[in-house]
């Protein structure tokens, strides 16, 4: 296969990435999104960050991402960011595979992920900070292997602050930190040089540092500073919900729960990436590929709560294997053989995806997706909170739906705005009894979940009663402060 037409094929699998994302461009943002998007849209309008009101668990950089794009829109524009992200991944798995398996493995890895890189089971087409943080991590690797093959100083440069930057998207995107690591050290191996292999990790580690001091520099000038902004992206976590830490039980049964969303979108690409792991190492050349798809496994084990859309940050290993799988099968057996397993590698997950990617509305391919009923109440809801308040009167739901603060487009009454970060942070449930219940009570209070579930004292209950009016909206308890 020639370079230019190999590059033709490339180019047609990131336009079929973005038309097969444009299709959710108008589906309504799920939990996660909203949430991220009313926290970005809290700290724009100048509340601190990770202080009293816009307080979130990911780091600046994927809520420095949402303030770009919300610079340019609203729901549509958070969207394109995952489009974005999804062809720098299908760009940078192609310069990938083809520094390990040629022009061939490039183009089948390119299209498999740009088909399956949706993936709408595991919400792939959503801009979270597995798919944002991935990318970055990805495209530091294609910098790294593009340095191995022509050495500049600025290029390693370069690969050390994007593969930086990753983790401050998504604190489980270190594998481009691990990698390009390990790139310099496979480099320095073939060189036979360890002084000057020493001499690039010195770099590199300069590189991977320079996004990391902005943010500790940022998180010291802001009102949290930097023990409240450490606490938020990684103390949370790891004192709660972590491969360390919290209930072991529900842990399991989340990441049980998540195997079958995963195997519809990726599981023909784990078994055509057998294939690729035989191959690499027939050609010893899997050093690298296994460091990656190691990495990315940790991040996901320690990453604690294993909801579906954790498995997007393993897809970019998978379609690597899976690429150079493709070519030892068109090498090995026949062109004709390759060309049908590849496709229906990529066909499989695609038919099982149709009934979303058909869907005859966006409210329908948001229900069929993600599954959560909440999304879609959220923007009646939201819409009907609008109108009870003015914009500078606080709202709180009971005792969680993100998505209510940004289709509300109203400022939270506590700044905790997931279930589970009231629920597990200490002393995090009784301060939100302690706002409704005290002398400055938010307008609006709405009941996703019932009133007692985080307050067995009933005290929130009793103040409902007391001085609020309840008017369901669609089906969706709504208290009102009276006058």
């Amino acid at each position: 296969m020639t370079v230019r037409r190999a590059w033709l094929w490339i180019a047609g699998a990131v336009v079929a990435d973005g038309i097969l994302r444009l299709r959710f461009l108008n589906v309504p943002l799920n939990v996660d999104e909203a949430g991220f998007g009313a926290v970005t849209r809290t700290w724009a309008r100048g509340f601190a960050l990770y202080g009293d009101v816009a307080w979130v668990d990911r780091p600046q950089g994927l809520v420095g991402l949402y303030r770009l794009a919300l610079m340019f829109g609203d729901e549509w524009a958070i969207r394109m960011l995952a489009l974005m992200a999804g062809i720098a991944l299908v760009l940078a798995l192609a310069v990938i595979a083809w520094t390990l398996g040629g022009p061939r493995a490039a183009v089948i890895a390119a299209w498999l992920m740009a088909v399956v890189g949706p993936a709408p089971h595991i919400e792939g087409f959503t801009a979270n900070g597995e798919l944002l943080g991935g990318a970055f991590a990805a495209v530091a690797i294609a910098i790294a292997f593009r340095w191995s093959d022509w050495p500049r100083t600025w290029l390693l440069l370069v690969a050390g602050i994007v593969a930086g930057f990753a983790p401050l998207i998504k604190q489980s995107a270190f594998h481009g930190v691990v990698v390009v690591g390990a790139i310099v050290l496979v480099v320095a191996y073939r060189e036979r040089d360890w002084v000057l292999g020493f001499g690039r990790l010195v770099l590199l580690a300069i590189g991977i540092a320079i996004p990391w001091v902005l943010a500790i520099v940022a998180a010291a000038f802001a009102t949290p500073g930097v023990s409240g902004w450490w606490y938020a992206i990684y103390g949370y976590r790891s004192q709660t919900e972590s491969l360390f830490s919290g209930d072991i039980g529900f842990r399991l049964n989340l990441f049980v729960n998540s195997i079958p969303w995963m195997l519809v979108d990726a599981g023909l690409l784990i078994a055509l990436g057998v294939l690729g792991l035989i191959a690499m190492r027939r050609e010893r050349c899997l050093f690298v590929p296994l460091v990656w798809l190691g990495a990315c496994s940790l991040g996901f084990l320690i990453g604690g709560l294993y909801h579906p859309h954790y498995w997007v940050q393993l897809l970019p290993p998978f379609a690597l294997f899976a690429g150079i799988g493709g070519v030892w099968l068109w090498e090995n057996t026949s062109p004709k053989r390759g060309l049908i397993v590849v496709a229906v590698a990529a066909g499989i997950p695609l038919i099982a995806a149709l009934p979303i990617y058909l869907a005859s509305s966006p409210e329908l391919a948001s229900a069929r997706s993600t599954n959560d009923p909440r999304v879609i109440s959220a923007i009646t809801v939201g819409n009907r909170i609008g109108e009870l308040t003015t914009p500078d009167q606080r709202i709180q739901v009971l005792w969680a739906n993100a998505a209510i603060y940004w289709y509300a487009d109203r400022i939270p009454a506590t700044r905790l705005l997931w279930y589970r970060n009231i629920e597990r942070i200490p002393g995090a449930s009784q301060h939100v009894v302690d706002v409704v219940t005290g002398p400055t009570p938010p307008t609006v209070v709405v009941g996703y979940q019932p009133v007692n579930a985080l307050d067995p004292s009933g005290k929130i209950q009793s103040v409902l009663d007391a001085v609020y009016t309840q008017s369901p909206v669609d089906g969706i308890p709504i208290w009102r402060r009276n006058p």
